[in-house]
């Protein structure tokens, strides 16, 4: 959420500024937590906000294979929704607006709790919240196995919102909309509470740490302080993730844990998200009150998707984004090969995909195959293999053994194979913005430079060679400065080979570029007039 006016700190953070929108719910009138949150979104808005659309474009197809393999990481950006991404969307949407509702800072009685709130902590009493504070916090439970999206979900939903907003008027204060904390490995309460601490500082400027959150403060002020925190900063959400950790504790501390996120929901009235595997499950309903309050929202439980629309619409979105030389159409075949090789794990499907060309353009197949994905799945995805065996003999029990695997991190592989095909090759990092239309969206300079050159009939690796000089001389220049440049190296060089079409040499190009200076036109636009540059790469 990057619309709107922000603000610096007096620490230097910068914070969106409250923007107070007009609210149609009669519960959310009048509360400014409530206002300041974005507009409630139609699944059709949803949809498009979550989309995340990297760039591409069909001429990438003719990039030398080491910057088509630079070019695969993108791919693994894609991001795009299903229908329980979307019924996600919309639940979070109500969770964090109806945990509001009875923390109006506005009213009397929400200042009166604050205030009740600090003397309990003063005299060191049981902190308690009236019952009419506590009714609107609820929590859900979102539970799945690795590799399902369940924490890509949660993160792409909480991008639509701002996580920091200043009040100034009517209210004084900085609202912390959402917080996210992975549960500690090993379980750890006091953990979760030093991390809860610096997070927030990092957020909000504060030195709540070093308050509060010192390795050698006690479990039980670090719970208490936590949550007076997170009423001085009417956190909206605390999302735990990887919750399945706190089996990792003893018995006493799991307990303890526990708790700590029933006094929070309860007493403290903020609302909870738990993100876990199937583990959670059995951890969560360990204490029955703790199973009802993780079901106040309903409990979601993502398993592998099914073979039907959903999985079609996902594949063939996915699908448009291919740099092998030679375009493989989408048959039924490869969509039931991906599917049967991913067993419907969305993590596995695009990283299967992704590795499907990288060895298409390694081996110089250039196209995409049934019996290619399947090679990919036995040499590339050996420590997926029991999980995926486990998942298509449908055996809960052998299931269970591999919750814990984690998705192998695809870019590390890609970038760790790249020097068996080019160790000179560096290719710079892409700058990529998301827009609606991919249509619109530019390709990198560098790439930009050696397609205007192909398109003049210079060879595939001068074109590169003179670009990669442009750009190193020239970092700053526009494309057309970049593009005299790059021809000024090429005539230097005394490269006269002559490609495909027209026969076109460079002393040819030189002439055009020469009238145009005399008209006082730029190499560039002399050459896009005499028709030897394309003006759209669309």
């Amino acid at each position: 959420m990057k619309n709107g006016k922000t603000i610096e700190l007096e620490s230097g953070i910068e914070v969106l500024l409250a923007e107070y929108r007009e609210q149609e719910i009669i519960d959310y009138k009048g509360n400014p937590l409530i206002e300041a949150l974005p507009p409630i979104l139609s699944k059709e808005e949803a949809f498009d906000q979550l989309s995340f659309i990297p760039m591409f474009h069909n001429s990438e197809r003719n990039l030398s294979s080491h910057h088509r393999y630079h070019a695969l990481l993108r791919l693994s950006r894609f991001y795009q929704p299903i229908n329980q991404t979307l019924n996600l969307e919309q639940r979070f949407s109500g969770f964090i607006r109806y945990g509001y509702v009875n923390r109006n800072p506005l009213h009397k009685k929400h200042v009166q709790a604050l205030l009740d709130l600090h003397n309990k902590l003063v005299n060191k009493e049981e902190i308690g919240l009236p019952p009419d504070i506590r009714s609107s916090a609820s929590s859900f439970t979102l539970m799945g196995y690795p590799g399902i999206g369940k924490t890509s979900a949660i993160e792409r939903v909480l991008s639509l919102y701002p996580q920091v907003i200043l009040h100034q008027n009517p209210i004084n204060l900085i609202q912390i909309v959402w917080l996210k904390l992975d549960c500690p490995h090993d379980g750890s309460l006091k953990t979760l509470c030093m991390d809860f601490f610096k997070k927030v500082d990092s957020l909000t400027g504060t030195n709540y740490f070093e308050k509060y959150g010192k390795p050698s403060n006690s479990v039980s002020s670090m719970v208490t302080r936590m949550g007076q925190v997170a009423r001085l900063h009417s956190i909206g959400a605390l999302i735990i993730d990887e919750v399945q950790h706190s089996l990792s504790a003893s018995g006493a501390a799991s307990e303890m844990m526990m708790n700590f996120f029933v006094t929070l929901v309860n007493e403290i009235g903020v609302p909870v998200m738990f993100i876990g595997t199937m583990k959670a499950k059995a951890l969560l309903q360990k204490d029955f009150r703790q199973a009802r309050r993780s079901s106040g929202q309903g409990d979601m439980v993502w398993q592998q998707m099914k073979q039907d629309d959903d999985w079609e619409v996902l594949i063939t979105s996915m699908w448009d984004y291919q740099w092998t030389n030679e375009y493989t159409e989408l048959t039924e075949e490869l969509l039931n090969t991906i599917y049967e090789e991913s067993q419907g794990i969305v993590d596995v499907a695009v990283k299967l995909y992704l590795l499907a060309q990288a060895r298409a353009i390694n081996s110089g197949l250039e196209k995409i195959t049934p019996k290619l994905i399947q090679k990919v799945v036995k040499e590339d995805l050996k420590l997926l293999q029991p999980m995926l065996e486990a998942l298509k003999s449908g055996n809960q029990s052998d299931i269970a053994k591999y919750e814990d695997i984690v998705p192998m991190d695809i870019e590390d592989y890609i970038l760790n194979r790249l020097p068996v095909l080019d160790l000179k090759a560096r290719v710079q990092a892409k700058k990529e913005k998301m827009a609606q239309d991919r249509t619109n969206k530019e390709l990198p300079i560098l790439e930009k430079l050696i397609l205007s050159l192909i398109n003049l009939d210079v060879s595939e690796k001068i074109a590169e060679n003179a670009a990669k000089y442009a750009l190193k001389n020239s970092p700053e220049s526009t494309i057309p400065q970049l593009m005299t440049l790059s021809l000024q190296y090429i005539e230097g060089k005394k490269e006269k080979k002559n490609e495909a079409k027209g026969n076109i040499s460079v002393n040819k190009l030189q002439s055009i570029v020469d009238i145009g200076k005399k008209n006082k036109r730029s190499a560039y636009e002399a050459l896009c007039e005499e028709g030897y540059i394309k003006k759209s790469f669309r």
